[in-house]
């Protein structure tokens, strides 16, 4: 999880996020991970589908 930990808390900085409790960062490091995964995978699957809509032509 170290390398989840360091993107996690590399977003943290850069958006500027107020640093969660050593309680609470376990929950916010699955929260913040999960959500950017989220968006990388959305991402790829819009971009598979236009590919896939420019190729069928």
């Amino acid at each position: 999880m170290g390398l989840i930990q360091g993107v996690v808390d590399g977003f943290i900085i850069t958006v500027g996020i107020t640093q969660p409790t050593p309680e609470r960062k376990r929950v916010a490091t699955i929260f913040i991970a999960s959500g950017l995964l989220g968006t990388i995978a959305g991402v790829v699957a819009l971009f598979g589908f236009v590919v896939a809509k420019i190729f069928a032509s």
